[in-house]
């Protein structure tokens, strides 16, 4: 699935490999934000949720899109460590609807750009008991009905 350091190397791979480097340091010093999306369907059956990937444009960034990316130093680091920027990334997005029950985990997993990392974050969380939406103030009671 395409997410944004992929489409970094798709653009760059459209051109001759002579042209690479050019290419790369223009696009380096020209992109503001890449942004992804992927339509997820939603655990109640009622359409589908949009989760966005954004890569914004920092020194950090910056170098990784004109270098390449290493062991170390990747787009997908610098989101995972980006978020004071606005920078999200897909896996970390899908494991919020997970945890609030907006997707399952099936199809979590399924959309997710890397399975066995999110599943070790989700290590903790077990489907069916899915905490209050993150836009519910702290501490606001919730009545629900159980069954028995």
């Amino acid at each position: 699935m395409t997410d944004a350091a992929k489409t970094v190397e798709r653009i760059v791979g459209a051109f001759p490999m002579s042209d690479q480097h050019g290419v790369r340091n223009r696009l380096s010093k020209a992109f503001r934000y890449i942004v992804s999306q992927r339509l997820l369907p939603r655990k109640d059956g009622k359409g589908r949720i949009a989760v966005i990937e954004i890569l914004t444009s920092t020194m950090r960034t910056r170098e990784y899109v004109e270098k390449g990316e290493t062991e170390g130093k990747s787009l997908l680091d610098a989101m995972r460590d980006g978020d004071t920027e606005g920078m999200q990334h897909f896996d970390g997005e899908i494991e919020k609807l997970i945890r609030t029950g907006v997707v399952s985990m099936e199809t979590g997993l399924a959309f997710s750009s890397n399975a066995g990392n999110l599943r070790l974050e989700l290590a903790d969380f077990k489907e069916g008991l899915a905490t209050a939406p993150a836009s519910e103030p702290a501490g606001e009671k919730v009545e629900m009905e159980i069954e028995r």
